[in-house]
């Protein structure tokens, strides 16, 4: 379980969102293999500036906040089982529930986790339904 990437080359267009040049790959408990795909676009960890000294938007729990935002903009991928990479069409249940779980991979201590966690619960519906095009 967890992320196979070490690193993860990205280009930064307009100093907001970053652009994967390289697929990120992450294996799930639950063996399912996901990827946020080439030309997914993430920024970081959404981390209000208020509590940055806490929880860094990027730095060592970035992985998860890629794949959180992969998923969350509908442009993450799961392996079929045929080796084919189809769309996940997660929740944003499921999308939340990932982070935790990525976050843990990571080895992101249990009062970090909860409080992403927690905060996407609450407050998450809003980019969850604007990446989404939901009104």
């Amino acid at each position: 379980m967890g992320f196979l990437n070490k690193t993860l080359d990205v280009r930064t267009g307009d100093g907001l969102d970053d652009t994967l040049l390289e697929g990120l790959y992450y294996n799930s408990k639950d063996g399912k293999h996901y990827c946020a795909p080439i030309g997914s676009t993430t920024d970081g960890l959404s981390v209000p500036r208020c509590c940055q000294n806490i929880i860094p938007a990027t730095g060592g729990d970035w992985f998860s906040g890629v794949l959180h935002d992969s998923a969350y903009r509908g442009q993450l991928q799961v392996d079929d089982g045929d080796d084919h990479w189809v769309p996940a069409n997660l929740t944003q249940e499921q999308c939340d529930n990932l982070i935790l779980e990525a976050l843990e991979s990571q080895g992101v201590g249990i009062v970090e986790r909860e409080l992403i966690y927690r905060a996407l619960r609450l407050f998450g519906h809003v980019a969850f339904n604007e990446d989404r095009g939901i009104k």
